[in-house]
């Protein structure tokens, strides 16, 4: 019998987010994962002890993911899986693909070069040099601003160059 507890963070359709404990086994964990049939990405990030899978939902399911990693990592599986109502899926869906619209867009745009993981981390970090330099700090503002522009930097733009 698994030991440690599997939770579900996140999901919607062709996304998917969990957390391992620190008692689990991740080891080999992404490689696992990515064999998956219909498993178009996954990483793992072990300060969060977060593993972010992106799938093709047309060939396999939230579920047989969690199962697959549950018996990787030798952990417990939840008992259930929490489904977003069809607006939620709906809406998530939209905006995803705005986003991806005007991502891919600026990347034509700048030949490749630059995109949305870049832009807006960069945008942020500017925000945050301009208010510290005119002496409008505001409480958290400019610090949110640089983690924020931190965070996305190293989960997306590093990521994906790597």
């Amino acid at each position: 019998m698994p030991s440690a507890a599997l939770a579900i963070v996140h999901t919607m359709q062709g996304r998917l987010r969990l957390r391992l404990s620190a008692a689990s086994d991740t080891d080999g964990v992404v490689e696992a994962i990515r064999g998956l049939p219909g498993v178009r990405a996954c990483t793992w990030n072990p300060r969060t002890r977060g593993l972010l899978v992106h799938y093709d939902p047309d060939a396999t399911s939230a579920d047989a993911i969690i199962e697959a990693v549950a018996t990787h990592t030798g952990v417990a599986a939840p008992d259930r899986l929490p489904h977003p109502s069809p607006q939620e899926e709906t809406l998530a869906a939209a905006v995803t693909s705005a986003v991806g619209a005007l991502d891919a867009r600026v990347s034509r745009a700048t030949r490749g070069r630059l995109d949305l993981g870049v832009l807006v981390p960069l945008a942020l970090t500017a925000w945050a040099v301009r208010e510290l330099l005119r002496s409008q700090i505001a409480p958290l503002s400019w610090s949110s601003a640089l983690w924020y522009a931190h965070g996305l930097f190293r989960d997306y733009a590093l990521r994906e160059r790597s």
